[in-house]
């Protein structure tokens, strides 16, 4: 999961569009601390008991 934010009264909208083509472009890039990083956020969502958690672990 990432999230992109952009302040638009700093980033002007050409810098906008080269920015959001670089972040749709990124690869997960499998590293061990992204992957901890992705267990606890699954691990958060299973405490939380929620429907995408469940669909998760079924699979």
């Amino acid at each position: 999961m990432n999230v992109l934010v952009l302040g638009s009264r700093v980033i002007g909208p050409e810098l906008a569009r080269e920015l959001v083509q670089v972040f749709l472009k990124a690869t997960f890039s499998g590293e061990e601390r992204h992957r901890r990083r992705l267990a606890k956020v699954a691990a958060l969502e299973d405490r939380a008991g929620r429907p995408e958690a469940n669909e998760r672990s079924r699979t």
